[in-house]
């Protein structure tokens, strides 16, 4: 289905123009829904408020009190930073030495030393801690797995 554009200076074929539908007005839409029950819960309301609800803003705070709160800001990054570099050289510290513990050893010692032989794992059905307490009454031996 192509076309020939009139008094074009070439005759090469043209595609057709793509003819779009005109949108639905909100007033069908609207009477479709109701028509339908919408397919709306209780629920849907309130979603939609609180998608549908202004934004709040940040208050504004006065120039000293901005200043009180960026310096609290920043000490506590800086102290923060020097607890973390501290733990992380003393474990480097700890790292280094074993490290040069292991290179001191004679050869056939220091292959023991670095295989994970004897090295033993944790038990298979260790517990951890959990954010819930215990079910009652909850038996874990009726939901086998099939490992």
């Amino acid at each position: 289905p192509w076309r020939r554009v009139a008094g074009a200076a070439s005759r090469a074929p043209v595609r057709p123009r793509r003819r779009l539908a005109a949108p639905k007005t909100k007033k069908s839409k609207a009477k479709k829904q109701d028509d339908e029950g919408g397919g709306r819960d209780g629920s849907y309301d309130f979603f939609k408020a609180v998608i549908d609800a202004p934004r709040r803003r940040r208050p504004r705070l006065g120039e000293d009190e901005a200043a009180r709160n960026f310096e609290t800001g920043r000490t506590y990054n800086k102290l923060t930073r020097a607890k973390h570099c501290a733990f992380e050289a003393r474990l480097q510290m700890k790292l280094d030495l074993q490290q040069a513990a292991v290179a001191t050893l004679p050869p056939d010692l220091r292959k023991r030393a670095k295989s994970l032989e004897g090295v033993p794992l944790p038990p298979l059905d260790r517990r951890f801690w959990a954010l819930t307490p215990p079910i009652p009454g909850f038996q874990p031996e009726q939901y086998e797995d099939d490992d």
